[in-house]
């Protein structure tokens, strides 16, 4: 009867145990979940299609103005002239010790033959490198960000230090070199055909806002890449009615 007690205790004991690794599991797990529930509230709910729908991502709540035309000032970085199939640009305006600072996301999206991952980072980097202050400007892996529905990476470009600036003090327009970070994101999916180039800007005067290194990769972790749209079926066309059958005399 003793060896039965001891046998029962040291099986509850190894269930209790057995129990408590997989409380402690799932609590990590619904940790995590909410962690990053709580960070995708800075996004807007609803993602933004472009492209034909041929590409979708959530954009930051606080970045309200928003150019599909790329003719705002400050939509497209000054030294990106060439910019890859611009389709959006969404912007922040902040007030900083009585100067009006923008913080932009420029979004472009190429596709078909346009959409060559190779390609785009070179017609990307020969423009960068003619500012002197980014002649050594290199592509990296953007590291910590998982893989675009498992198939494509993000290749990312940091631009630091002084660069052009759209601002207005006092009333007047202003574009001067100042401090501040840029970063371009770039990722290519082979099966839709398309690309998604996504351009931060943020001038270090609301660098403590817009916290680019953790949003920039938030939004590259909504991106998705579809395929065009399927034509419509034709609608099979209805059966002639049957002749009614002759009358009888």
């Amino acid at each position: 009867m003793r060896r039965f007690i001891q046998l029962s205790a040291i099986g509850l004991f190894a269930a209790s145990g057995c129990l408590s690794g997989s409380y402690d599991e799932d609590y990590r797990k619904s940790l995590q979940r909410y962690r990053e529930e709580g960070e995708f509230q800075q996004l807007l709910p609803t993602p933004h299609e472009t492209a034909g729908k041929r590409l979708a991502l959530r954009i930051p709540k606080e970045f309200k103005d928003q150019d599909t035309v790329g003719d705002k000032k400050g939509s497209k970085p000054a030294f990106l002239t060439d910019f890859p199939e611009f389709r959006l640009a969404t912007l922040l305006t902040e007030e900083v010790d009585g100067v009006q600072w923008q913080a932009v996301l420029s979004v472009g999206v190429p596709t078909d033959k346009d959409s060559g991952l190779e390609d785009l980072k070179k017609r990307i980097l020969n423009q960068v490198l003619k500012e002197a202050s980014f002649a050594k400007a290199t592509w990296a892996a953007a590291d910590g960000q998982p893989d675009v529905g498992g198939k494509v990476s993000w290749s990312l470009l940091k631009l630091a230090g002084p660069q052009p600036f759209d601002r207005v003090n006092k009333g007047v327009d202003e574009k001067n070199n100042t401090e501040g970070e840029t970063q371009i994101w770039i990722a290519s999916d082979s099966d839709t055909k398309v690309a998604a180039v996504l351009v931060w800007r943020v001038p270090q005067a609301l660098a403590a806002k817009v916290r680019l290194e953790k949003l920039a990769g938030l939004v590259a972790r909504t991106v998705e890449f579809k395929g065009p749209e399927e034509p419509a079926a034709a609608a099979a066309p209805v059966p002639a009615a049957a002749p009614a059958p002759a009358a009888t005399k």
